[in-house]
This record gives C-alpha cells, structure tokens and sequence, in this order.
C-alpha cells in the first residue's frame, strides 16, 4: 500500500486456522512498525505516514506473523488536482470496468495515481469498486465514483444498466489439454445493441463428463482424465457450449523460472521493496510443456519476500525464500534471496526518443545498486512526465502521447531518481487499417486483427493508442479488446477497429462450418543441433474443400522421446521445440479426435 505523509491507512489481521476457517483478529494482534521515521501504527492496525521512505507492518500473534509493505510518499505535497477515466461511463450488470486516475501537480507534470488514490463508490449495492480502480457493477442504478489523494478529490458518475442479453459466448473454444492443468473460460455476453462485454458473475457452469473435467462457478476447468466433456455456461434462458478433449498426458513436474534469483529489498533509504515475476512451466509424459496459469503460489517465508496469486514475488526482508508453485498433487520450486543492498541509480530507457501523437511506448527502469548489480525496476518505480499535456504514463511505464511538445519521464524510487528526454513530433495520425484483410477462417478457431497506422509523413506504426474493435454480428464472430476475433458458427461478419481522429477501418471475417478432417506437420522431417530449437505448424484441412487453416496454437502437441527434445503448448509459443539430446522423436499433434498422421520426425545431431 502507498499513502502520503500525514495519511492514515487501515491495516486488517486475518488469522486462518488448521480446520480451515479464517477470523478477523485485528484488534488482539501486536501491531508494529519496521521503523518509526517513516510510518507509526497503532495498537488498532492504522498506520500514519511520517516521511518519505518504506516500512514493513508487522502483525504478531505468539509465534505467528503477517507482514505488509507501507510506502510512504510526498505524490500529495504539490498536487492540484485529479482527472478520472473513463468519464460519465456505463456498463452492463454483472460486468468490471477499470477506472484510471491520472494527478496533475503545480509544476505542470502528472503521474498516473491509481494505485495510490482511495477509491470508493456512493452506492455499492449498484457498484463496488476495489483499491486498484477496478469496478464491479452489481445492480442496475447509479453511483459516483470517487478517487481521493490528501485533501484533493474528484469524482464521475457510472451508470448500471440492464440491457437485453441476445446471446453469450464461451471462450476458448475447442481446447485439447492434457490431464492435471486448470484452464479459465470466459464468458461473454452479446447485448442487443450488438456491444458485448465479459461477464465476470451470474453465470452457472457445469461438465457433461465431471470424471473428465470439473469447472467451477468461475470458469475454472480442471481436468482429471482422458476424454471428452461437454462445458456448458447458463445465463437464464441463455446457454452456449464447448467441447473440451483431454489427451492422456500426465503433468509429472513444473519448473519455476528463474529457477534463482536475486533482488533488493526496503531500506530506510529506498521505497518499495522490488519484484520479481515468477513463471511456472509444466512438463507432461507426452514430451510436451506448457505454461501454467492457474497455479497455487506460495513463499516459504513472508518476511522475506510475498508473492501473488500471478507469481510476482515482492521483498519483503533480507534473506531467502523459496517459491513454489503448485498444481494438483505436482509442486515446483525455486530460490529468492533478498539482499539488503540500497538502490544508487536508475537509468530510464530509451533514452531521449521521439514519438508520435496518438501513440504509446514502453519505458523501462534499470536499477543500480551498491552491491553493483542491476535489476528491472519498472514494476516498482513511481512514472511521471513533467507535461501532462504533452503525455502520460502509467504505472507500468507505457506512455499515452496526446500533443505535439516535449516532456521530461521520470522514475522515482524513494529517494532515487532517473529521467529521459522524449519529444512528441509534429506527425499525426492520417489512416488506419487492419490486417489480415478479409481472411476466412474454421468456426471454433480464432485469427489475430493488428491496426497498422499511417501518419503524416507516410510512415506507419502498430503501436496505436486507444484502438477499439466491434463485430456487427458477434453471434457468428466477437472481436476482443486484444483484437482476436473467433468464429461461433458460420457465416460472414464485419470487424471494426476505431481510433480517435481518424476514419474507422473495416474488414470482412468469414467463418466455414466444415469439421476437421486431417492435420499436417510442417517441417516434415528437420535435423537440428542439440540445444537449439525447432518452430513446427499444425495446418488443419477441413470438409468443404477451403483452404488448409494454421491450427498450431489449437491443438496438443507431443514428443515421443523428452529425452531427444520437449514440444510447447498454449497460446505462447505453441509448436516450439527445444531439443534436449541426440537422437530421433515423433513430433504429434491432436485436435479434439483428429491426430496428425504421419507425425513428423524431428533428428537432433
């Protein structure tokens, strides 16, 4: 939690216990402060900011503790006042929708303070909103949004409304998976002004073949053997299905990258203790690897670092702590030591660049430390830009151009400071396009729409901010925020990308309802050397005699020997071989209850 100096923040002590109930014991807990300079707390858990630095607040109970990272900031010291997005808004029930609060300071420059603000609703029972801006929308009605820094306030009205749910939709659709993974379906709702939104309640699953596959009220599938289960999600009248195969590979191990690591801790003279993401990949008897994204995270000691249910580890004390990730019966681990080493200096990149208005770029801060090591600090610095008009940034470093200037971009951590040049060009946005053009694609696949921005002086950019998409018929085909689009059921839609400025681009998506017939590898037959890696594509032949579709990051790939190389699947990096010895494996692939034939034949020299 960050607050300002003279702020006060609620800390809350939750005690869990071995029959597995949990108790609020914030009032019965020994409440502490790391140090006193910077942060009191009280016998109650309200903590008072004092002067800019970090602490660590200790709830104690016996041997038992609970620990959280206070930042104390100046942010509210020269703070004139707050601009909240989006504005005067609506959303459907039972729907979320991201408020951003940007701060402007007397010195002209702004920082995004979303994380920073107290955010609050006037009417939960319509909508609640949580510490990160993110709102829930419950009931249809009205409520006013709220966003407080010290004695600066602003506030914007949300409208709940209950229109007309036409259909829903579930995605993915048509997954193979191996057994012990979970997988998270959404469900999206299509309104009959043909707007859609993903629904994140009121939704009622289940599984044809629970022996095959659970899913929860969330959406979270778990799959438990080899077969076939039909997922269906009921919304009243409404329903829509899946088919989800699962092949009989067996996770047997989950690798934790990085398997070490190292980063610094909270000092008195630096703010947040610094992170470090967590990824956990999982190796099947297939021969196959995955990326797990619903895995159960947990440190081994709190007090020197936490980590979060998406694996970013946050230290916490000097020390080392192990990470585990953990899913079903099959645990994977690595090591976090925490150093006690001060930040010296933070260099921003890229250095002194240029862009152009309506478009976004990425900054990263590199931290130095006294120890001499370097580490990515972006996650835990504290963005602004000296010209709020010219652009922002947000917490995460992105920067939103908005007119032509120039800017200063700056990363504040503690007491420690790095800065860059970067100046918005006269070029502004012409044209717009979306590519692919016009492509066709199988109902139950998806395909990947990119906008390509044409500007003054000819050049181009896909780097475009505030681009929106639309399909006119998103029973057949929806388009997501992302701009993957997926084909429910044959037919012909068109998809609309839309940027402020500039005349919205078009394209036609068509969706054949042929069934899968075969599949084919490509390449047949590489040799590669030990070490290396080797990219394979699944090209689906479908009844109807169109043309071949790329299904590679649909289908479950296999390798017949793990020893000779491992193959990956899901969304990143699907088809990816990594060789791992010499020798001669199959390279398999299924999709549902068509395997590839023959398999190709990967030789590793």
């Amino acid at each position: 939690m960050s607050i300002s100096a003279g702020a006060t923040q609620q800390f809350t002590a939750t005690g869990k216990f071995s029959d597995g109930s949990s108790k609020d014991i914030t009032s019965s807990v020994q409440w502490s402060s790391s140090d006193t300079n910077f942060a009191s707390v009280n016998s109650a858990g309200a903590a008072s900011g004092v002067a800019v630095g970090v602490v660590t607040v200790t709830a104690q109970s016996g041997s038992i503790n609970g620990t959280a990272i206070l930042t104390v900031t100046n942010a509210a010291a020269n703070l004139t006042s707050i601009t909240l997005s989006p504005l005067a808004s609506s959303m459907p029930v039972n729907t979320t929708q991201q408020f951003t609060a940007i701060g402007s300071y007397s010195d002209g420059s702004s920082r995004d303070l979303t994380a920073l603000v107290t955010w609050s609703s006037s009417a939960p029972s319509n909508a609640t909103i949580d510490a990160t801006g993110l709102v829930t929308s419950v009931a249809a009605g009205s409520t006013t949004i709220s966003a407080t820094l010290g004695s600066v306030r602003q506030s914007t009205t949300l409208t709940v409304t209950n229109p007309t749910i036409t259909s829903i939709s579930i995605t993915p659709d048509g997954l193979t998976l191996g057994i012990g993974i979970n997988q998270q379906y959404t469900v999206t709702a299509t309104y009959s002004d043909l707007s859609t939104q993903d629904l994140v309640s009121g939704v009622t699953w289940s599984s044809s073949s629970t022996s095959v596959a659970t899913v929860n009220n969330a959406g979270l599938a778990t799959t438990v053997a080899a077969g076939s289960t039909t997922l269906t999600a009921t919304l009243g009248s409404l329903t829509d299905t899946t088919t989800l195969t699962v092949v009989p590979a067996n996770l047997t191990s989950i690798e934790v990258t990085p398997a070490t690591a190292s980063i610094a801790v909270a000092t008195a003279s630096i703010a947040a203790g610094t992170t470090q993401q967590f990824t956990a990949i999982g190796s099947f008897d297939d021969g196959s690897t995955q990326v797990l994204s619903s895995v159960a995270w947990l440190s081994s000691a709190s007090t020197v670092a936490t980590i979060n249910s998406a694996g970013l580890a946050t230290g916490v004390g000097v020390g080392t702590a192990t990470i585990s990730a953990t899913s079903g019966s099959v645990t994977g681990t690595a090591t976090l030591n925490v150093t006690g080493a001060t930040l010296f200096s933070i260099t921003v990149t890229p250095a002194s660049s240029s862009m152009a208005v309506g478009t976004t770029k990425q900054f990263t801060a590199m931290g130095t430390f006294s120890d001499s090591t370097t580490q990515d600090i972006t996650a835990s610095v504290l963005w602004s830009s000296s010209s709020a008009a010219t652009a922002t940034i947000n917490n995460q470093g992105l920067v939103t151009s908005a007119a032509t200037g120039a800017t200063t971009i700056t990363a504040t951590l503690g007491s420690v400071s790095g800065s860059t040049g970067l100046t918005v060009s006269i070029l502004h946005l012409v044209s717009i396009a979306i590519t692919p053009s016009n492509p066709t694609i199988a109902k139950g696949t998806s395909v990947k729409f990119t906008v390509t921005g044409t500007f003054s002086d000819l050049s181009t950019a896909t780097n475009l901010s505030g681009v929106s998409w639309k399909s006119n018929h998103p029973n057949i085909a929806q388009v997501r925020s992302s701009g993957v689009a997926h084909g429910k059921k044959a037919g012909s839609v068109t998809i609309t990308a839309t940027v402020s400025g500039v005349t919205p681009a078009t394209t036609t998506l068509t969706i054949f309802s042929g069934t899968l017939a075969s599949i084919a590898i490509t390449p047949a037959a590489p040799t590669v050397s030990v070490g290396s890696t080797q990219q394979f594509t699944a090209m689906g032949t479908f009844s109807g005699g169109v043309t071949p579709q790329d299904i590679t990051l649909t289908t479950h790939w296999s390798s017949s020997s793990s020893s000779v190389a491992t193959i990956a699947n899901g969304p990143n990096g699907a088809g990816l071989a990594t060789t791992t010895g010499v020798g001669t494996t199959n390279i398999g692939t299924t999709s549902g209850a068509v395997t590839a034939a023959p398999p190709a034949i990967l030789t590793v020299q």
